[in-house]
């Protein structure tokens, strides 16, 4: 079950026939463009995010004036030269565009951060009031987070896949990503743990904003073609 065209194109290229009929089995595998579930899911809990989720209000924060970030991959965590090149860019982020960040920061995250950060930057992280960070955040929340923030900064697939269903544009703190339909379409940006390329990813949205996000990841029913294909050859 593929979440994108890019899938199916993937599977066709390591020999996969798609146009394979009778049964499915581990010899004759079927590829069927579904769509992502995620998409599914998001589109459903968006709607109770709307009604149930407060978050915005309890961090003082409007829709559309302020930035989202997510940083947990041990690649940048654990690495004292990239988490200290993430989160400078933080600060600049706040300092050059005047806008909130908010970092729904993972324990370990946090612990790293007092590891590995420099005592200086640390402590400017931790009180400087352009940042909010806050501990984890439940679905909901987060989905109210990623459809109020004007960009969104991340290491999590994810939450880039999100960011594009609320049509944000995306800095990925990361140098590749499994969803490279996202940056062939100008929605999202590999900008690595580099800082001047954070900023300069991040300017460029803030000032251009983002293209069109055509619904590369289905209609919202993947879930109901996923069934129907198997109950299409049940004995």
């Amino acid at each position: 079950f593929c979440p994108t065209q890019t899938a199916v194109d993937n599977l066709r290229r390591e020999g996969f026939a798609l146009e394979a009929t009778g049964p499915a089995s581990i010899d004759r595998p079927h590829v069927v463009a579904s769509g992502d579930v995620m998409y599914d899911n998001s589109m459903r809990f968006a709607e109770l995010a709307e009604q149930r989720s407060s978050i915005l209000d309890s961090l003082g924060l409007q829709p559309g004036g302020f930035i989202l970030a997510t940083v947990h991959r041990d690649h940048n965590t654990d690495d004292p030269v990239r988490i200290t090149a993430i989160f400078t860019a933080m600060l600049d982020l706040h300092a050059h565009h005047g806008l909130p960040v908010v970092l729904p920061l993972h324990p370990r995250t946090r612990k790293m951060m007092a590891t590995l950060l420099p005592a200086e930057l640390d402590k400017a992280v931790r009180s400087s009031s352009g940042l909010h960070l806050v501990p984890p955040v439940g679905f909901l929340d987060m989905i109210a987070l990623e459809r109020g923030a004007q960009l969104v900064v991340t290491d999590s697939g994810g939450v880039q896949k999100e960011a594009y269903f609320f049509g944000k544009p995306v800095v990925v703190l990361r140098p590749e990503t499994e969803w490279v339909e996202l940056v062939e379409r100008g929605q999202a940006v590999l900008a690595d743990a580099d800082q001047g390329r954070i900023a300069a990813a991040a300017a460029a949205f803030l000032r251009d904003g983002v293209p069109e996000c055509p619904p590369i990841f289905g209609d919202g029913h993947a879930a109901e073609a996923v069934c129907m294909e198997l109950l299409r050859f049940r004995p």
